[in-house]
């Protein structure tokens, strides 16, 4: 006869065999299941149109591998603002007799290259010409490139020898206006003019 012991010991020794059972048959099933994924095929369409073959294990490590590249841009390189209209500089800065550098920073800081730039004041196009004084320079077309570069250049040509070479004062009358220099005998204390003054400066002391 078998005691009430026996009966729980042969229970639980079920029990265990049991759960044993089911480890097992879980290990065989994810092992099968790895082994299908692992060699199942995968397909990859290149850029190029080609398709290259791999097993998922093989793609998995290849995968892993590209992850380790550093990435290479294929986008083709930008061109800079400013290379857009470095010719039509050079061929202001030698009509005029002027340094490029300094169209260049006048340009920078008035409209960061941008061609169709309109103030809240109306100053027009890249040098931000002024619709009186763009009239008077004889541009019919502030927002052409050719026109608005060439009349700014003529422009501040003629503030420098106005201004016996200062170019300092001559960018001062070309942010300010000619009347406020000379009401106040040199740079106007406008908080925006004095910075104007230092920002195309030292943007012409950095591309020497």
């Amino acid at each position: 006869m078998l005691h009430v012991h026996e009966l729980f010991v042969s229970d639980v020794s079920y029990e265990i065999s049991r759960e044993r059972m089911k480890a097992f048959f879980l290990f065989i099933f994810v092992t099968c299941l790895y082994s299908s994924v692992a060699s199942a095929t995968v397909l990859e369409l290149k850029p190029d149109g080609t398709v290259t073959t791999y097993t998922a294990r093989d793609y998995l490590a290849e995968r892993r591998h590209s992850r380790m590249k550093p990435e290479v841009s294929l986008l083709p390189l930008v061109r800079e603002p400013k290379d857009n209209f470095s010719e039509i500089i050079s061929a202001a800065a030698d009509k005029y007799s002027m340094n490029p550098t300094i169209i260049h920073a006048v340009i920078r800081t008035e409209s960061l290259y941008n061609e169709n730039a309109l103030s809240p004041k109306g100053a027009q196009g890249l040098m931000q010409l002024m619709p009186e004084t763009a009239k008077e320079l004889g541009v019919e077309d502030a927002f052409d490139p050719i026109q608005n570069i060439d009349g700014g250049t003529r422009y501040l040509r003629y503030l420098i020898d106005k201004f016996d070479g200062d170019l300092s004062l001559a960018l001062a009358a070309y942010n300010a206006g000619e009347g406020s220099v000379k009401r106040y005998g040199g740079i106007p204390p406008y908080p925006e003019t004095v910075e104007y003054i230092k920002k195309i400066e030292n943007l012409i002391r950095h591309n020497q």
